[in-house]
């Protein structure tokens, strides 16, 4: 069942565990002189010293200088700088390991200088094929810590009859061979030496491992030097140690790389590694210790052991459950995509356990005490098919998981309709972010919701908090589908923009307008609040400066909010012109009135409403920097 699952994938590609999100030059775009650098952002964090990015004309000759290096301020992101360019096409061509999971990710896409791309190769972002020497070495590894969790917990609670300390041993070197193999596993998916990967994140975390195993190894050894009686305390050192070594594994895999909730999902991800240890691996320390005769002591430790087991059970039940609600998109992605086939496997060689482990709970264990065949039979029935559960989940680590493309930073999607109610649009972008941007756009009838296939789109980009920049134009290219795309910087700063869609048809046209917002960086507040005067509120703006928001009340209705600018050097700065926005909840934003009281000062009057509210402010000064502010209170009810 494993081999013909893993056998697809290894032969195919997969989607991306990083995913490129969006890249400065755009994909497709024809720029008039040479950009300053390649940038590049990501969905998740890719590792520097692991990535390598290169420039390539058609000629085959590398552009890029240097290594490529993070952004500051944005960790989704890595930045090259390239040779100045000649009138032609490029590619670039991109290959990440993410510093969350350690997965590779590789992708290529083109643009031209004074040239049109158009007919070079399309992007693609890609992960490389699966590979079966990873998965095994996963396997080795999750395999050996399975067997050093049994071995300690069969040591703590005295049902492994003296033989934990084979399984442990046995379980610390398949996992320091499965840590070695998955060392050779990385050097081979990153364009990076031996010595810069254990010198990234990826490295550091396989060391650690590497660490508390050895640690587990060490209390193994002072165990064997005590007597039976006294290696309790010892043992219960092999199981912190292998639950250690297991945390650390949890927080390098897929659970750190989740959106939201992340320490709550590493945590489930591992009492669900710990809970499988103990179970499975106990269960092998018990059957290796029941060789001989009945006794009583062999059936007092099967019924510590049953009810042990039985808690795991539930607990390996509900955090699987919970943990592929979490990385799948939906039920289509369990027989449609490699992870789901990898979790119908795993789920499927649990219940088969499950099932095995029922009969020796209520047959096996009462028999114990006289005779110890069908508890061993079982046993080792659960045994064999663990380890190829085992199988699976080694897959499902080296798998990307369906809901990872959904994950991290989102795009715009906003619809709009004609005056006249003829004609619906439906824009989306890859990103919320202000600078270079792919645009989407879906015209459709209004009535039937079916393609209109208009003769020519274009979008129009008005800044509705800067009303002394002028608008800009973008024409979208239409595809063989009926949806215009384009990509372009129209979006060039954060705040406030109404996108126009002028579509042309062969006997008229018509406009549709639509609003947007990007997305404005988390701003430091500082809060000052004194007895029997307003709370000031002092928003921290990058290289910009500073905006004190005071409001009068922070009650529902009518309110005055008083507007101070600062430059970087905290002195007050003269302001040209300024917009106050606010919004309520989920509604739209409304610019409010504004009276200037001194060439830094302002006040605006408007009324809050219960609930979130939210105030911006956007400012410009005569030199022409830019101060946008905002302000996020809840008011009571």
């Amino acid at each position: 069942m494993l081999a013909a699952l893993l056998a697809p994938a290894s032969r195919g590609t997969l989607d991306a565990h990083a995913g490129l999100r969006i890249s400065d030059p755009l994909e497709g775009a024809t720029l008039g002189d040479t950009p300053a650098a390649i940038r590049l952002t990501f969905s998740e964090r890719p590792d520097p010293a692991l990535s390598a990015i290169r420039v390539v004309g058609t000629a085959g000759v590398a552009h890029q200088l240097g290594l490529p290096v993070a952004v500051p301020g944005d960790p989704l992101s890595l930045s090259i700088n390239i040779r100045p360019l000649d009138t032609g096409v490029y590619t670039v061509s991109w290959q990440i390991v993410s510093a969350v999971d350690g997965h590779a990710t590789t992708g290529t896409y083109a643009f031209g200088v004074r040239a049109d791309p158009s007919r070079a190769a399309v992007a693609a972002s890609t992960t490389p094929a699966l590979s079966v020497f990873e998965v095994f070495a996963r396997w080795l590894l999750i395999a050996g810590l399975v067997l050093l969790l049994g071995a300690g917990g069969a040591g703590v609670a005295r049902f492994g009859g003296g033989r934990e300390l084979t399984i442990g041993a046995a379980g610390g070197a398949l996992a320091i061979a499965g840590l070695v193999l998955l060392v050779v596993a990385q050097t081979r998916s990153a364009p990076a030496s031996f010595a810069i990967l254990l010198n990234a994140s990826v490295g550091r975390s396989l060391l650690w491992r590497f660490a508390a195993v050895a640690v587990a190894g060490a209390a193994l050894f002072v165990a064997r030097r005590q007597q039976p009686d006294q290696r309790r305390l010892a043992m219960a050192g092999v199981l912190l140690a292998a639950l250690a070594a297991t945390a650390i594994h949890a927080a390098g895999g897929h659970a750190a790389a989740s959106d939201r909730w992340v320490f709550a999902t590493i945590v489930s991800q591992w009492v669900h590694f710990a809970a499988v240890g103990i179970w499975i691996g106990g269960l092998a320390a018990l059957l290796l210790g029941l060789r001989g005769a009945p006794s009583a002591s062999k059936a007092a430790a099967v019924r510590r052991f049953s009810l042990m087991a039985t808690v795991a059970l539930v607990v390996v039940a509900v955090t699987g459950i919970a943990r592929s609600i979490g990385e799948l998109s939906g039920w289509a992605d369990l027989t449609q995509t490699p992870y789901g086939q990898a979790v119908l496997a795993k789920v499927a060689l649990t219940v088969g356990i499950a099932g095995l482990a029922a009969v020796n709970h209520w047959r096996s264990v009462a028999a114990a005490a006289a005779d110890l065949r069908p508890l061993r039979k079982a046993g080792a029935g659960e045994v064999v098919l663990a380890g190829c559960a085992l199988v699976a989940a080694a897959a499902l680590g080296s798998l990307p998981p369906p809901a990872a493309a959904l994950r991290n930073p989102s795009g715009l999607e906003v619809f709009g309709v004609d005056f006249g109610t003829t004609v619906r649009v439906q824009l989306t972008t890859p990103s919320d972010q202000p600078g270079p941007n792919r645009f989407v756009a879906n015209v459709l009838d209004y009535d039937s919701g079916q393609p209109l296939g208009p003769r020519r789109v274009s979008l129009r980009f008005t800044p509705l908090d800067d009303p002394r920049v002028a608008s800009t134009m973008l024409e979208l290219k239409k595809g063989a589908d009926e949806v215009f795309t384009g990509s372009g910087s129209n979006l060039a700063f954060d705040g406030r923009w109404r996108i126009t869609a002028l579509v042309e048809r062969e006997a008229d046209s018509v406009e549709v307008p639509m609003e947007v917002e990007t997305r404005l960086k988390p701003q430091f507040v500082s809060i000052t609040r004194v007895e029997g005067q307003p709370t000031n509120y002092m928003i921290q703006v990058d290289n910009a400066g500073q905006v004190a928001i005071i409001p009068e009340s922070e009650r529902a209705g009518p309110t005055t909010v008083t507007i101070i600018c600062y430059d970087v050097l905290r002195d007050q700065t003269w302001v040209e012109d300024i917009v106050v926005a606010t919004r309520a909840g989920d509604g739209p934003a409304r610019q409010q009135p504004v009276t200037r009281t001194s060439p830094s000062a302002f006040v605006s009057r408007f009324a809050f409403e219960p609930g979130p509210n939210r105030i911006t402010v956007v400012a410009r000064t005569p030199a022409g920097t830019r101060i946008r502010a905002s302000l996020a209170l809840d008011i009571p009810r």
